[in-house]
């Protein structure tokens, strides 16, 4: 199934795509039942039964070198430009205002474009599952990327994902002179552990730079 993204997104600048050039948006919600694991099996994955996804953003200096993350271990960078406002553990774990209906995100990052420091470059948007476990699993969950004032340009169906996806390049931005610029990835990673993703990516962003 193709991945619920508009495909006439390539790359463009966020005041050319009609966004908040100073706050953008990236959330996610789903719902998930949990996994009994049997046998010898469930002594020792007690904690690994429900499916636990993550959102983060990386990011990267101009030689596209891993500067920070934020994340669940990471609630904001050093100057405080990339917020993230809090973990979900299990898509339920907040109570029933928190639940996949709810008028709100589950989980969201809010970048505060104007703040980001001037050596940071690039931008990256992931998603992950913590155990390992494909997003497939789902009983169904969405990813989206937009503004404040409810502006979507990415929305992905993680039902949509191919079936053994278990972490995702959601999106990247980078910084030009006049101002930032966003692309759809939409890329699984091989690696579902959000520090190595982060440094996969890393590695293809570089090969984008110009040779010297």
């Amino acid at each position: 199934m193709p991945i619920a993204t508009d495909p006439n997104l390539v790359s463009d600048n966020l005041t050319a795509l009609g966004m908040n050039r100073e706050l953008l948006l990236f959330a996610m919600n789903y719902d998930a039942d949990k996994v009994e694991s049997k046998g010898l099996l469930k002594r020792f994955k007690q904690n690994q039964g429900m499916i636990d996804i993550d959102i983060a953003c990386a990011m990267y200096d101009a030689q596209c070198q891993l500067q920070e993350m934020v994340w669940f271990k990471q609630l904001r960078d050093k100057a405080e430009s990339v917020r993230h406002q809090g973990d979900s553990l299990n898509g339920k774990d907040r109570g029933e205002q928190a639940m996949y209906h709810a008028p709100f995100d589950q989980e969201q990052i809010r970048l505060y474009l104007t703040s980001v420091p001037k050596h940071i470059k690039h931008l990256a948007l992931l998603v992950s599952s913590y155990h390992g476990q494909p997003f497939s699993g789902v009983n169904a969950g969405e990813l989206h990327v937009g503004d404040d004032e409810g502006n979507h340009l990415i929305d992905i169906n993680l039902k949509q994902l191919p079936k053994d996806c278990q972490s995702l390049w959601v999106a990247s931005l980078h910084r030009e002179i006049d101002g930032w610029y966003l692309t759809a990835q939409s890329l699984p990673l091989s690696d579902h552990a959000l520090d190595a993703a982060a440094e996969q990516v890393a590695y293809e962003l570089a090969r984008t730079l110009p040779s010297v």
